[in-house]
């Protein structure tokens, strides 16, 4: 892995430089995909470069851009980038790009997607429409996190807990209220949710609905977790018919 990431990184490093020339091209954005694709790229800075930049494409055009991590990152749309080929954006001085602001409600949505989320049930996802079909099963929520108690040791073999051996009870992040805050930027709609269930664990979850992407992205992190024997599954129950 570490041999083919050094040989990826040195070719698309060469490669990069072939396209930029003279220098007054930032970035390149490489797709290695058998298809074109449009999505969401950053790039990362050791040093702040504040909020005052534009981000221009090949043609000149000034994109959507959104400054996060104090001024370390710098994102925007790459659309339509040919498979297995490159587009080219500069990063200049002076523009308008701004960070994440807030947002009234418990709701987002882009073109393709509407999400909601139920505060008193977690923060955990009450609503997720697309194309005017509910893909969250009737009565239930989705993005949850559930709790397993499990064997310390395998009940007849004596192993250890990597069996994955839950005997229950089960508590969900639904069961109790959470934190939600809702944000905007010139690239998408964001939610964060923050809860904990019981004295066991502290969760933050990030549900992303970027403009142009065709996808919802979450991100959950446990911020503190106390005990031992636990099982962690994060559940969506999608309406299936027929499925478990």
């Amino acid at each position: 892995w570490e041999l083919g990431r050094a040989a990826r990184d040195n070719s698309l490093a060469l490669l990069s430089s072939a396209v930029t020339g003279s220098g007054s091209i930032n970035t390149v954005v490489w797709n290695p995909l058998a298809h074109n694709r449009t999505d969401v790229v950053t790039s990362r800075f050791d040093n702040p470069i504040g909020a005052e930049v534009r981000v221009l494409d090949h043609d000149g055009a000034q994109l959507p851009a959104l400054v996060e991590h104090d001024g370390r990152s710098v994102s925007w749309l790459a659309r339509d980038v040919p498979s297995l080929g490159w587009r080219a954006y500069r990063l200049v001085a002076g523009g308008s790009a701004s960070g994440w602001k807030s947002l009234a409600g418990n709701e987002i949505a882009n073109k393709h997607y509407r999400l909601a989320v139920d505060p008193v049930r977690g923060g955990a996802v009450s609503s997720l429409v697309r194309d005017d079909t509910q893909l969250i099963a009737e009565g239930r929520v989705g993005n949850e996190l559930a709790v397993y108690e499990e064997y310390p040791a395998h009940p007849t073999g004596g192993e250890g807990p990597w069996h994955l051996l839950p005997k229950g009870p089960v508590v969900g992040s639904s069961e109790t209220s959470a934190e939600v805050r809702a944000y905007r930027s010139p690239l998408g709609q964001r939610l964060v949710v923050r809860g904990r269930i019981g004295e066991l664990l502290r969760y933050t979850q990030t549900l992303t609905l970027w403009h142009g992407v065709d996808r919802v992205d979450c991100a959950t992190t446990i911020d503190d977790f106390a005990g031992e024997d636990r099982l962690l599954r994060l559940r969506w129950p999608c309406p299936v018919p027929g499925a478990m």
